[in-house]
């Protein structure tokens, strides 16, 4: 093996070596996500997002359980945490799970990422454990001086009529970040 050969299969190593660091880097945070939320870290749960992030949610509840909910900026990420506009309320914190980490889709085109996994809500009520929420997530990241951090979160709950159009919207959004479109 030559020279150069020696180079381009160390540079081969090295690249693929922080396309897992970036993966496992954004696995982390969407576990810290779960956790924050569960154990009211509001803060910890805050720096996870951009501040121009847009969390665009379906209710879950309600009449129509595919209607939405959209909050956009960190200042309405706030609001909404503040006022607890999802219905989670006061008994929720330190009985509920949040549980990101099924499925994961990670793909990584430079500074942007798209990640897409199922998610499960369960609540403690007394003795009985029950699932609250069962959805597919599209997370659209970004990689900052901080580490990757969440743009946007798309969550349809399961049935909801545009889950494939998120997908593929999401999909679309990073590939025109990535290329700085």
């Amino acid at each position: 093996m030559d020279v150069q050969q020696l180079a381009d299969e160390l540079a081969e190593v090295r690249s693929r070596l922080a396309a897992l660091e970036d993966e496992k880097e954004i696995r982390e945070l969407l576990a810290r996500y779960g956790y924050y939320a569960d154990a009211k870290l509001d803060d910890e749960y805050y720096d996870l997002f951009t501040d121009d992030c847009v969390m665009d949610v379906s209710t879950g509840r309600g009449d129509d359980p595919y209607a939405l909910l959209r909050w956009e900026g960190l200042a309405a990420m706030r609001e909404f945490m503040a006022v607890r506009t999802a219905g989670n309320g006061d008994g929720f914190y330190g009985r509920s799970l949040h549980m990101q980490g099924n499925n994961v889709a990670i793909r990584v085109s430079g500074d942007a990422a798209v990640a897409t996994n199922y998610s499960f809500i369960f609540h403690q009520d007394g003795p009985d454990l029950r699932i609250i929420s069962a959805s597919i997530n599209a997370w659209q990241l970004v990689r900052t001086e901080a580490g990757w951090r969440i743009r946007q979160r798309r969550r349809r709950m399961v049935g909801a009529p545009d889950t494939a159009e998120v997908l593929r919207a999401t999909d679309r959004d990073v590939r025109a970040s990535a290329s700085g479109a």
